[in-house]
């Protein structure tokens, strides 16, 4: 467990880093906008590309995989947002989002670079793919739940805008390429793949500098009982249900142990932008991605040191 923590301690210091550097405005926002481009367009992108690339598509397509992440994801989602509809308000866009909260993590931005450096590189194919369910499936779904229960509520993003969002996002198109190569089984030469490799050192470390600096102006809500909720959903219900369904599945054993760390992961930023948008827990949704954040410190590390 102490080995462990040391080895994760340098990233999450980062973390604490990218707080202290928004916080004293070190970093304004116009630097910190141009270094999330770089992660988002370049570092990640090189990493998942590299991965897919050099991954035989047959172990790319392991549809029992997909099948359990899935499951899980709306599973979860389902109850979770059933139970907040019995217990805490009886609000279809009050349960949509708290079942969403229980489920979205950051598996960009945290899972890849911590799993990484702690499980091994190759973790990074099975998280893509989970990126890929989530972005493509989860979140256009949520958002159109979210946009039908609205009543005379505008919101910006409907599930048109939120699929295209997600088709055009920088990871979603290398994962794309990568499955496209993968398919075809184009060899990349040596100097491209050990181009990907350098560049996608730097996700990593930037990738929690990030997340640190997103942290910066997140308050505990006055009415913390849903950030509670959801974020025990998410840290322990979420990581069990995967690890439930897979095992039912005979999933690989060490894709087991990828999907269920990846869905211990915390949550995402975006969930707060989406609370925005949709005017519905906005402010126990930021909360949740700051809690989640500070407690996946403790958690994550356990949770390996236990699959170990």
């Amino acid at each position: 467990m102490f080995e462990i923590i040391i080895k994760i301690l340098p990233l999450f210091s980062l973390v604490a880093i990218g707080y202290l550097f928004k916080r004293k405005s070190i970093l304004n926002d116009e630097g910190l906008k141009y270094l999330t481009r770089f992660v988002m367009y370049l570092s990640l992108p090189a990493v998942l590309l590299g991965k897919l690339a050099t991954t035989d598509f047959n172990t790319l397509i392991d549809f029992p995989f997909l099948f359990a992440y899935l499951f899980s994801l709306f599973g979860v989602m389902l109850i979770s947002g059933l139970i907040g509809y019995i217990f805490f308000s009886r609000n279809t866009k009050y349960s949509i989002m708290l079942g969403l909260g229980g489920v979205y993590g950051n598996i960009g931005f945290l899972a890849i670079p911590v799993l990484s450096i702690t499980i091994g590189e190759w973790v990074s194919v099975p998280l893509a793919l989970m990126l890929t369910l989530d972005l493509l499936i989860l979140l256009p779904v949520a958002t159109f739940l979210l946009q039908l229960n609205s009543t005379n509520e505008q919101s910006n993003i409907t599930p048109i805008k939120a699929l295209k969002r997600s088709l055009f996002n920088p990871l979603i198109l290398s994962i794309m390429l990568g499955l496209f190569l993968s398919i075809w089984q184009i060899t990349l030469p040596s100097y491209i793949v050990n181009g990907l490799g350098w560049l996608g050192k730097a996700a990593g470390p930037c990738a929690m500098f990030i997340v640190g600096t997103a942290l910066y102006g997140r308050k505990i809500s006055q009415k913390p009982i849903a950030a509670v909720y959801m974020s025990t959903v998410k840290l322990i219900v979420m990581p069990f249900a995967v690890y439930l369904f897979m095992s039912l599945l005979s999933v690989n054993p060490e894709w087991i142990i990828a999907a269920t760390l990846g869905a211990a992961m915390p949550c995402a930023a975006v969930l707060g932008v989406i609370a925005e948008e949709h005017k519905i827990l906005p402010q126990q949704a930021s909360t949740v991605v700051l809690v989640t954040t500070v407690f996946s410190v403790l958690t994550i590390p356990l949770l390996i040191r236990i699959f170990s």
